[in-house]
């Protein structure tokens, strides 16, 4: 395939105080083997050296304001995106090589798709993958895609998932009203018109760290997807009652995890 065949993508990252992180993400997107990619970043106003890390990074394009947090971050990027593909990227996650070039050769091949999507792995703050069993799990549910199905949990991972601008023009901003699931909202108001491209292979990392907020919101990330779930529901009302029941369930587990962590790390800590 032809170089000039392949779409523009921008990766629109936003970012407040992810020093720690934001370099890795950054690496990613500039390590990638793509002809065409422009990568935005948009800044809430970091004061724990994020600044200093964009103003000696290469091949971006950012700015650094006040905002109403990661939704209106991430519409801001949207808005200054000149890619016909547009990924987000968290400043805590990272691509996976190759992948932007596996998307365009994807969308080069079925132009018509709207928005695609592949798997990603989970890595803790050190970069190492965990949650394999819940990777597989949300792969398995990947492979089996239908919009009733993402109705009942949110299996679609946003560092793996690229939409056309056109699609993202079509749903309408991100609703800043979520403090953390604006991607379930907008994915199910793209999926209700357009089913994706799913790709059979990693195109991303998601970081999941004590400190992340996935993690410290994690019951409010479940509530707002039920909420979401109900909006869009669109007369498939036992697949919104299974998003209320599996959002609790896989709370309950993660609070189970968490305890056999920390109990984990008091004995070890005792025996020491």
């Amino acid at each position: 395939m032809s170089e000039a065949a392949l779409p523009k993508i921008t990766i629109v990252t936003p970012v407040l105080d992810a020093a720690s992180t934001i370099g890795e993400a950054l690496a990613s997107v500039r390590g990638q083997d793509y002809p065409d990619v422009e990568h935005v970043v948009v800044d809430g106003g970091s004061t724990d050296g994020t600044l200093e890390i964009l103003e000696r990074a290469p091949g971006i394009s950012w700015t650094s304001e006040p905002d109403q947090g990661l939704s209106d971050a991430v519409n801001k990027g949207i808005a200054r995106a000149s890619g016909e593909l547009i990924g987000w990227l968290n400043a805590d996650d990272f691509y996976e090589p190759g992948a932007l070039r596996a998307v365009g050769q994807a969308y080069a091949a079925h132009p018509d798709a709207r928005w695609i999507t592949g798997r990603c792995r989970i890595v803790d703050g050190g970069g190492k993958e965990i949650r394999k069993p819940i990777t597989a799990y949300k792969n398995a549910l990947l492979r089996r895609y239908s919009f009733p199905l993402l109705l009942t949990q949110n299996f679609i991972s946003c560092p793996a998932t690229f939409v056309h601008r056109d699609a993202y023009a079509e749903a309408g901003p991100l609703d800043t009203a979520y403090r953390i699931s604006g991607d379930y909202d907008v994915f199910l108001r793209i999926a209700r018109r357009h089913d994706p491209l799913i790709l059979e292979r990693e195109l991303a990392a998601f970081r999941m760290d004590e400190g992340s907020l996935s993690m410290s919101g994690f019951e409010l990330q479940f509530r707002e997807h039920l909420e979401q779930a109900r909006k869009y529901r669109d007369g498939h009302p036992v697949a919104v009652a299974a998003n209320e029941v599996m959002s609790r369930v896989i709370v309950l587990v993660y609070h189970a995890l968490r305890a056999r962590r920390r109990r984990g790390s008091a004995l070890h800590s005792a025996a020491s």
